[in-house]
């Protein structure tokens, strides 16, 4: 979501969809809630750690200076080769199907994967890194089910370059980066505002942090150092738009109004057609960080463009109107800051922005001058009585709009061995309408989460619990819920265990109404190298 890192909020959905069950969830979330806490109290002990620590990890390396090691001589500018080998398996805990009718009961998962990482340093100014991977699923070939060929084409095999980039020195305060990377904006961890230069692999929705659900982009990154100030500019020709569940799958979110799973073209811009553009200007304090940041850019979750299609066609059909419509990209201005700031334990977090530019899909009334016998096949329209003229209710239009986005959060990090973290984020549209609302955007609302991360036996089993909460509307409406946990132990140096549950809470918004039997176990083991 500009925002939460979940494909099609509620918001930006442009057609209705059917409603899930709601509650079950919610008493799933006190009950794991109660469980943190009660954990967390147990260990009375608190941490001497200097908070200074924590903000030490948004620092960045300013040069490639060589690092010493015991034992034997190592070459700096040779090979750096390296990577790992995972098998994940992923099972649903409840019977479902798909809104294309596949059957998604039991085993969901059993991916081999492999990633690969290259790396050479040329000079203690200038290196270059590479790294991608290759995964198959074998669960698509055992269940034997009908899937979409979206869905195999997504799921079963993939592969793909992820980070390719040279970075290096030019003079004493400048740095470049050129090639495919991934730049992170603000200082929120589960929720995003200023966060939007990267899309996310939303494939498996919130079974994984937004840190590693990020797709590296293709694009030129000087940086200039002054003092406590860095600062960053960015052109980016590589357009890339976040991986969503595809047609078929048990996630996919876009229906008709009788819960039919509907398919529409999208197109996205080409490389280098409008390059996107992005400047930064971050302050490193001690104690505190302040963050300026604006870009032009395609946004990243599309709206449907109805204006193509002629409702006066003797001939309309669901075949022309799904060749007519389609989905496309806003082009808009983002502007935006953000600070933190430590204090004892405490770290407090603060992000806001505005996206100017928006498009929004319009549905309402439209006259209709002639009897049309085949537009009712419409699923968006109902069926038309006789008569020389009529008024039916349909996209029809769209129209731009400026969205507000505010996010507040706070850490606390006393507890040895723990941390709690909340987010909450609150978006506002304006220009809102009836139309607006009719294409099932939604005028207010909020994002929250809650984080509760703790070690054991000496940090090698790590548990994570995240919550996150999706909003009231104008008319009171659940939004939804996903609650998730992790458990990670490390079996040795370079061999990892983990496992955990995600469960979906379904709200009167989608997508969470359609994800609400979705819920499901997953364990994964990993040797890296």
């Amino acid at each position: 979501m500009p925002e939460p890192s979940y494909p099609r909020p509620a918001d930006l959905s442009p057609l209705p969809s059917r409603e899930g069950a709601r509650g079950r969830g919610i008493h799933l979330g006190i009950h794991l809630t109660i469980l943190s806490t009660l954990t967390l109290l147990s260990t009375p002990v608190f941490a001497d750690d200097n908070m200074d620590d924590v903000l030490g990890e948004f620092e960045t390396l300013d040069s490639f200076e060589d690092v010493e090691t015991s034992g034997e001589t190592v070459d700096p500018y040779a090979w750096d080769f390296g990577g790992s080998l995972s098998v994940s398996a992923g099972y649903n805990l409840e019977d479902h199907a798909s809104s294309t009718d596949t059957d998604y009961s039991g085993l969901s998962k059993l991916r081999a994967r492999v990633n690969l990482s290259l790396d050479k340093k040329f000079s203690n100014d200038w290196r270059i890194s590479l790294n991608g991977y290759a995964w198959h699923d074998f669960a698509y070939e055992i269940q034997d089910e009908a899937y979409t060929d979206d869905v195999l084409d997504e799921y079963e095999t993939q592969a793909e370059i992820m980070d390719a980039y040279v970075q290096g020195k030019l003079g004493e305060r400048w740095d470049l980066w050129v090639g495919r990377q991934v730049a992170v904006w603000g200082f929120a961890d589960n929720l995003r505002v200023l966060d939007v230069l990267n899309p996310l692999d939303n494939l498996e929705p919130a079974i994984a942090d937004i840190e590693d659900l990020r797709r590296p982009v293709g694009m030129l990154r000087l940086n200039h150092f002054r003092g406590p100030w860095t600062l960053g500019l960015y052109a980016i020709p590589e357009q890339r738009f976040s991986r969503n569940p595809p047609f078929g799958s048990d996630f996919y979110t876009i229906t008709d109004a009788n819960g039919q799973a509907v398919k529409f073209r999208e197109e996205q811009p080409d490389d280098f057609d409008e390059i996107d553009y992005a400047a930064s200007l971050v302050g490193r304090f001690s104690g505190w960080d302040l963050s300026f940041n604006a870009a032009r850019q395609w946004y990243d979750e599309p709206y449907l463009d109805p204006r193509a299609f002629d409702v006066n066609d003797p001939n309309a059909s669901n075949d022309t109107f799904n060749e007519s419509v389609v989905l496309r990209h806003s082009r808009i201005t983002m502007g935006g800051f953000g600070v933190q700031k430590t204090w004892g334990s405490w770290l407090f977090k603060q992000e806001a922005a505005v996206y100017d530019g928006l498009l929004l899909t319009n549905t309402g009334p439209v006259t209709v001058n002639a009897p049309l016998p085949l537009i009712g096949t419409l699923p968006i329209i109902g069926p038309l009585l006789p008569g020389a003229s009529v008024d039916v209710v349909i996209p029809h239009d769209v129209s731009e709009h400026r969205q507000a986005n505010l996010l507040l959060g706070v850490e606390y990090y006393g507890f040895t061995s723990t941390s709690i973290g909340i987010e909450i984020a609150g978006r506002y549209l304006d220009d809102f309408n009836d139309e607006v609302a009719a294409s099932g955007y939604v005028e207010k609302r909020t994002e929250s989460s809650l984080r509760v991360t703790r070690d054991f036996l000496r940090e090698k089993l790590r548990s994570t619990l995240v919550l996150i909460f999706f909003d009231q509307d104008r008319l009171g409406k659940d939004g939804g819920a996903i609650y998730r946990l992790n458990l990670d132990y490390e079996l040795g140096p370079a061999l990892e265990l983990s496992g955990g549950a995600v469960f979906y809470d379904g709200g009167d918004q989608q997508p969470f109404g359609l994800w609400t039997d979705n819920d499901r176990v997953f364990t994964e083991i990993k040797w890296s190298f």
